[in-house]
């Protein structure tokens, strides 16, 4: 029971925005024109309950996430995950310009008994380069465009849907190596929702490794584009599903499920 609560904790930050590795493609995926003029993030703040699910035992973990201006940076997104054996916590600070995300800095965090892990980040974008802070050394590779960390491009994702783009691509400053991600609209529905119907724009991920895989994640139209929702299978048939519990957006609330 121990091995599934941790595991449940390191998904929702990892799997639940963390998605797996795809191999390298060079599709035109970021060249679409935008539909609508100059999208930008506003502060938000969310509570989602995550459901770990394998075999008969589901683990349930809640977690909170938040995006605010920051006074060094644009902006912040912090995740926080706590339980009564282990915490988890993940930070990123980065700038937006002209409706593209420049990570700064980034960290991630686990205590209690959970296996304890550190790593940070810093872009220096004039020289392209990624210093690693705990281990003293530089990124063996230059920063490439449109370059995000592992937080930053879920914000990014935002963006994109705020401007009418129907497929989008990132390369991932992971460690001391670099990943990528694809994803593709796959359209809209209604959703059920505490506080009513509510549109919501699907998205999956796509150019997965493994054709068993599988990540749908939902995001309210009408709310700045907030996720709602993530169901992700793996390769072992393991579910996990991330719901929105509630959510402030500058005034405004919204009710999960």
């Amino acid at each position: 029971m121990f091995k599934l609560i941790t595991t449940a904790i390191l998904f929702f930050c990892t799997a639940s925005y963390s998605f797996s590795d795809a191999p390298l493609a060079n599709p035109d995926t970021n060249s679409e024109k935008a539909v609508t003029s100059k999208p930008s993030l506003t502060p938000y703040s969310a509570n989602y309950e995550v459901t770990w699910k394998a075999g008969w035992f589901p683990i349930t973990v809640k977690a909170t996430r938040t995006l605010k201006a920051s006074e060094e940076f644009d902006w912040t997104l912090s995740f926080e995950a706590y339980s009564s054996i282990a915490d988890l916590s993940e930070i990123s600070h980065f700038n937006v310009e002209n409706q593209v995300i420049l990570p700064q800095k980034y960290r991630y965090k686990t205590t209690g008994f959970l296996s304890k892990s550190h790593r940070s980040q810093e872009f220096n974008w004039p020289e392209k380069k990624l210093w690693l802070p705990r281990k003293d050394v530089w990124a063996q590779y230059e920063l490439p465009e449109n370059l995000q960390d592992n937080m930053s491009y879920q914000e990014q994702i935002r963006l994109e849907l705020m401007a009418g783009k129907k497929q989008f691509e990132y390369p991932i400053a992971y460690k001391n190596r670099l990943k990528h991600y694809y994803f593709e609209v796959v359209g809209e529905s209604q959703l059920k929702t505490k506080q009513g119907k509510i549109t919501a724009i699907e998205v999956k991920q796509t150019h997965l490794k493994n054709k068993k895989e599988s990540t749908h994640i939902w995001y309210a139209k009408d709310y700045d584009h907030l996720m709602v929702k993530l169901v992700k299978v793996r390769s072992n048939g393991d579910k996990n599903t991330i719901l929105l519990k509630d959510a402030q957006l500058q005034g405004r609330s919204l009710l999960g499920f």
